[in-house]
């Protein structure tokens, strides 16, 4: 795995001295991604999960509406070749995208959370299953340990247990990784609860109403729009998660969380606070 999302470097140390010295940074990978033949984008990424990443990411644009449409996803080198089904149907897709600039810095369908899906579950989430969540995420984070150079996102059950967890250099790109697992193996996003280490922006936020995951919870901030879109789709939005005990990085030095807490943005209802 190192030779793939990771290279040891050496570099100039300096503090109340200069020396030589060697770490491992992140590998940045640029996926090619053809549809039907046609070459669409190249994604940014760490290269692992790519079908989940490829998978995930028509879906979360709005290409595709399930797996179904696909016929076939090949992958060599940094080449990932999908066939789908009905190439007019893409193609009057992709002519219709309204594409933005988003907060990541790439291109990607944007929506006001008009036409997403409602969305609608029972299931209902203790704040004890949430933090433990948001600690499976930075306890199986390898690369982040290794480099501090990604970011994490895990899909969970209702009690916490870990359904997928990936890393990548973008935020964006863990969220297409887990929703592309999900999709694959006929999970029921709907009774699954998503963590993350981004932040909470519309693109991301779209993503998880598209996929029909009712919560939401992040280790940092939202922003407006990305609330408003989860108000119109019924989205419960966390932020600031932060477990007594846990160690979060900062520009100048790592900060030992005292007291346990998260801010509840939307859908309130579905979180069990005792």
């Amino acid at each position: 795995m190192e030779d793939r999302v990771m290279k040891n470097i050496e570099y100039t140390r300096l503090d109340d001295r200069t020396t030589s010295a060697r770490e491992n940074v992140v590998k940045e990978t640029g996926l090619s991604l053809y549809i039907n033949n046609k070459h669409y984008t190249t994604i940014m990424m760490s290269a692992l999960m790519e079908r989940e990443l490829v998978t995930g990411y028509l879906f979360g644009q709005g290409l595709i509406d399930s797996v179904e449409e696909l016929e076939s996803i090949e992958i060599e080198g940094n080449t990932t070749r999908v066939m789908v089904k009905d190439n007019r149907r893409i193609s009057q897709r992709i002519k219709r995208t309204d594409y933005r600039l988003v907060s990541g810095g790439g291109l990607a369908a944007f929506s006001n959370g008009t036409g997403l899906p409602r969305i609608h579950t029972r299931m209902k989430i203790g704040k004890k299953e949430i933090f433990r969540a948001m600690n499976t995420i930075f306890e199986k984070a390898e690369i982040y340990k290794a480099t501090e150079g990604t970011h994490t996102a895990g899909l969970f059950t209702p009690e916490a247990s870990p359904i997928c967890i990936a890393e990548d250099i973008g935020r964006h790109n863990t969220l297409d990784k887990v929703i592309g697992y999900g999709l694959i193996n006929k999970i029921d996003l709907s009774d699954t609860f998503l963590g993350s280490t981004g932040r909470m922006a519309s693109e991301m936020v779209t993503k998880i109403c598209r996929a029909g995951i009712p919560v939401a919870a992040t280790k940092t901030a939202v922003t407006s729009t990305g609330l408003e879109i989860a108000k119109k789709c019924g989205l419960t939005v966390i932020g600031f998660v932060r477990d007594a005990g846990a160690r979060m990085n900062t520009d100048m030095e790592v900060k030992v969380i005292q007291e346990a807490g998260m801010k509840i943005y939307t859908g309130a209802e579905r979180i069990i606070c005792e």
